[in-house]
């Protein structure tokens, strides 16, 4: 029997740990100017409060909103199709409790040259979210050669492995796609 395909993960997480992370902030100014009268630690951790509620205002945001890469959820089957077709394929390797494969998303898989080059005709951006119990998607990356993440892997129209890094940078990914 086949398991069904994963469901992209929820972005509820990320709110939590804002949520969580701006209350620590916002505790943290409050009683300060509670506990001391002193200037100088008024304004280190006073200041330090407010950089937490900053800093857990943007991880809200930018984690949660949408991905600009067209993914396909990963199933062997999906991959065996993106092959069959003689498309690139490049398998990202994630969680949502990944802060790491977020930040590495952001900062070079939503880069604008990138996601153009991810979402062309002859590109399959397949993601595999190991968050949960996904034995196919453990069993991938196994079978790449890793037992931790992040990980990106890009194969040719031949089936080949061209690519493999867990920090690559947007030259080095669209170095890859090019070939």
């Amino acid at each position: 029997m086949l398991a069904q395909p994963p469901d992209p993960p929820t972005q509820a997480y990320w709110w939590v740990v804002a949520v969580f992370m701006a209350a620590a902030g916002l505790w943290l100014s409050w009683r300060t100017f509670q506990i001391t009268n002193r200037l100088g630690q008024r304004l280190v951790f006073g200041g330090l409060g407010a950089v937490l509620v900053v800093v857990a205002v943007t991880i809200g945001i930018r984690f949660t909103e949408g991905s600009p890469v067209k993914w396909v959820y990963y199933t062997p089957q999906r991959l065996a199709e993106a092959q069959k077709q003689k498309k690139v394929v490049v398998l990202e390797f994630t969680a949502a409790w990944c802060l790491n494969c977020h930040l590495l998303e952001q900062a070079v898989l939503h880069n604008a040259s990138v996601f153009t080059m991810l979402n062309s005709t002859n590109v399959t951006p397949i993601k595999v979210d190991i968050t949960g119990h996904n034995p196919e998607g453990d069993r991938k990356l196994v079978e790449v050669g890793r037992r931790a993440i992040p990980y990106l892997v890009v194969y040719s129209r031949d089936g080949k492995q061209i690519f493999a890094s867990d920090a690559y940078t947007v030259e080095q990914l669209t170095e890859a796609l090019k070939q």
